[in-house]
């Protein structure tokens, strides 16, 4: 485990190991308010990357986090109940209107193709203690 401030790029983050059930996966897509073919055909619901990648970035380091921002790519289709592998890296480090960010890049494959990503994402971080910290 690291604080926040020991994040330098290059900092490896996972592998974070789990498995998405039917059920839970359809409750990501019904707290949504999607119904949807894909849904019906057990795909399993995209932003779960987002959810995978905080996972994966909370098992290096587990201060409260604010997600200040996020792109999710999406490159194949699978359904629930695969195991999934989420590895990662910090990219970068900086400071931006007084508070320090990092920005980390996370891919989430399958553990049968590990060299064909289902998600990547690309997220910035901030300390959950900076919220309200004058700039």
């Amino acid at each position: 485990m690291r604080s926040f401030s020991e994040l330098v790029p290059g900092t490896a983050l996972g592998p974070l190991r789990l498995t998405v059930s039917n059920a839970a996966n359809e409750r990501y897509w019904r707290a949504a308010g999607i119904d949807h073919p894909a849904l019906a055909a057990g795909a399993l619901y995209p932003p779960i990357a987002a959810n995978l990648t905080v996972l994966c970035f909370a098992q290096v380091c587990p201060e409260a986090m604010i997600q200040t921002e996020q792109l999710l790519r999406c490159h194949r289709r699978v359904s629930a109940g695969v195991d999934l592998v989420t590895t990662g890296v910090v990219a970068q480090r900086y400071e931006k209107r007084g508070r320090t960010y990092v920005d980390v890049e996370t891919t989430v494959v399958t553990a049968d193709a590990p060299h064909d990503p289902v998600w990547t994402s690309a997220v910035s971080f901030t300390p959950a203690a900076t919220l309200g910290a004058a700039p």
